[in-house]
């Protein structure tokens, strides 16, 4: 029987241990989790039947170590467990941005990057993979048939998991916040369109628009309802002279946010 340990049971490591046992691709009795204020690791135990212990056991006791901490804590956490995480472990960091070659310096683990987004707690989300040189094929087979039971786990490179994250990791928020001002701007264009409705109607409608992604592209659904001469062409010419200064922006903004974490962490190379 493999063993899954999660160190750190925030946002992130609760959503994983939740979706993972819900959806069938790990039991409970198969998980032991641990956090440093440990009244959040025992309330997965209460809800899920997990077992929890400090991070040495967790280190311990686990095949398969998920690291679900911030990146500025990472190297503590790894430290403290390093005397543990011998080749025979099994490490899967979600933190963005802290590399492989990083870990590899602070132990003889073999090493893994996975970035989830929130929308695998609905099993719908997209997670990125790197595997570090030392995975073994059979580490990816298991973490593609974990991470496929929440959605869809894409390989990536390492130099790219930064730019792609803005897109799926921190893509709902993205979305989310353009969604919100398109509705406010409904709203403030008429008193008595209602805020409220405006955003339950752009909710519906995004709903409705990622399903018929599922069997078109971008361009094929803008040519369907933006039709040659009519109102929704000229909104799609407003979109796209005036979004790409702000999403130019968008990806600038995160890029110098992801160098300031790695230099806070030492992991920068300019």
């Amino acid at each position: 029987m493999t063993v899954f340990g999660f160190i750190g049971t925030g946002h992130m490591g609760s959503m994983l241990v939740d979706s993972f046992i819900r959806r069938g691709a790990i039991k409970n009795e198969e998980i032991w989790v641990s956090n440093r204020r440990q009244e959040k690791a025992q309330k997965l135990v209460e809800a899920l039947g997990v077992q929890a212990a400090d991070n040495l056991e967790v280190a311990k006791r686990s095949d398969v170590i998920f690291l679900c901490v911030r990146p500025v804590d990472l190297e503590e956490v790894i430290a403290g467990v390093a005397e543990i995480l011998n080749p025979d472990k099994l490490i899967v960091s979600v933190a963005v941005d802290f590399s492989l070659r990083r870990m590899q310096k602070l132990c003889s683990a073999r090493t893994v990057r996975a970035v989830p987004s929130v929308a695998s707690g609905r099993g719908l989300g997209v997670t990125l993979l790197v595997l570090g040189n030392n995975a073994s094929m059979e580490d990816r087979s298991l973490l593609l048939r974990l991470f496929r039971s929440i959605g869809w786990p894409v390989e990536v490179a390492e130099e790219h998991l930064e730019v792609l994250s803005d897109l799926t990791s921190s893509g709902p928020a993205y979305i989310a916040a353009i969604l919100r001002e398109f509705a406010l701007e409904a709203s403030r264009r008429s008193a008595e369109v209602d805020s409220d409705l405006a955003e339950e109607l752009i909710k519906k409608t995004i709903i409705g628009t990622a399903a018929l992604l599922e069997d078109m592209s971008l361009d094929d659904l803008i040519a369907m309802v933006a039709t040659r001469g009519g109102i929704t062409e000229e909104g799609v010419r407003v979109i796209q002279a005036q979004s790409p200064e702000m999403f130019r922006q968008l990806f600038l903004a995160t890029s110098i946010r992801h160098r300031l974490v790695k230099e806070r962490i030492g992991d920068w190379q300019g």
